[in-house]
């Protein structure tokens, strides 16, 4: 601490040790676009059982962040337990095009998928991602698990390999850390047990991923599930639209008659016993608000419908 104390008085700038210069930096952040993630998601459900690979496009931001706007698959040969690419040549071939077209993004790393066992490197995924680190140090690893992958819960993470050089250092000192921690962002989510087993922390580091939306693909995501204007004009069957109806207001009488119950058997309670007995249980008014308002539009939109067929025919 005094050395310390006197460099800065004397103004020297303090220099870190040595053995700390090529360690990784856990506050380093890599940011997934939605359409990098729904393509890989597709992907990988499309080789359940097997596995499958492709490649990362994007950019480095600065030191600490990673952006991939796109993805694509590689020729490849996968198993269960293992996938590998079959055809090197075809990367270079497919950057060349893109460039054609104005892509001029770079290779940032790969991803590969685990159907059904977690997101860690095996031996044969460290020795892939070192070969990527031979052509960039900082090329990321992401891991996919489309099977433990729910609605709103993506099983997802990015590794890269660590340095051998901190390897023989934990051998000498191995109470240190192989990593340098300046950010809390590394330790947000706790690692599983089977990844520790698989070298976690030992053959390689764990990186924070986020997802991001530009204002494009917000667009394009809200237009997924949208139909188009023609989808308007196909007239549905009568029987089957009269079926429907039917159904429909079985359940808005039905609902009627519990509306009609509660609202006699609350005028005797005051508002506070009346919110503790509703507690729980479905709103009645509010489904019968949208029982009435669907079949109102249903039957207007089927109208209309064949109205304008009919003067189309005309």
């Amino acid at each position: 601490m005094e050395r310390l104390l006197r460099q800065l008085l004397m103004g020297a700038q303090p220099r870190p040790p040595t053995d700390q210069l090529n360690h990784p930096d856990t506050s380093e952040t890599v940011n997934i676009s939605a359409l990098a993630l729904i393509k890989m998601m597709r992907h990988a459900r499309s080789g359940v059982p097997l596995e499958v690979m492709g490649l990362m496009l994007g950019t480095f931001i600065d030191d600490y962040t990673i952006n991939v706007t796109d993805v694509f698959a590689m020729p490849q040969s996968g198993t269960s337990v293992t996938v590998e690419s079959v055809d090197p040549v075809y990367q270079t071939k497919h950057m060349d095009l893109l460039k054609l077209v104005g892509r001029t993004e770079n290779v940032v790393g790969w991803y590969h998928s685990h159907p059904g066992f977690g997101c860690w490197l095996s031996s044969v995924d460290v020795n892939t991602q070192q070969s990527f680190e031979a052509l960039h140090p900082r090329a990321v690893a992401v891991v996919v698990d489309p099977i433990q992958s729910v609605k709103g819960k993506v099983m997802l993470d990015a590794f890269r390999s660590i340095n051998p050089l901190n390897l023989s250092l934990r051998a000498l000192a191995p109470t240190a850390e192989p990593r340098q921690t300046t950010s809390h962002l590394g330790n947000l989510v706790q690692p599983s047990l089977i990844s520790v087993l698989h070298g976690l922390q030992t053959k390689y580091y764990s990186l924070n991923i986020t997802y991001h939306l530009t204002p494009q693909e917000q667009r394009m995501i809200m237009c997924l599930n949208k139909k188009s204007w023609y989808d308007q004009l196909n007239l549905r069957k009568y029987s089957k639209l009269e079926k429907e109806t039917d159904e429909t207001f079985t359940k808005i009488n039905k609902l009627l008659e519990i509306f009609t119950k509660e609202t006699l058997e609350g005028g005797s309670k005051n508002r506070t016993e009346e919110d503790v007995k509703k507690y729980g249980r479905v709103n009645v008014k509010n489904q019968l608000e949208q029982l009435t308002g669907n079949v109102l539009n249903e039957t207007i939109c089927h109208q209309l419908m064949a109205m304008i067929n009919t003067k189309s025919l005309n």
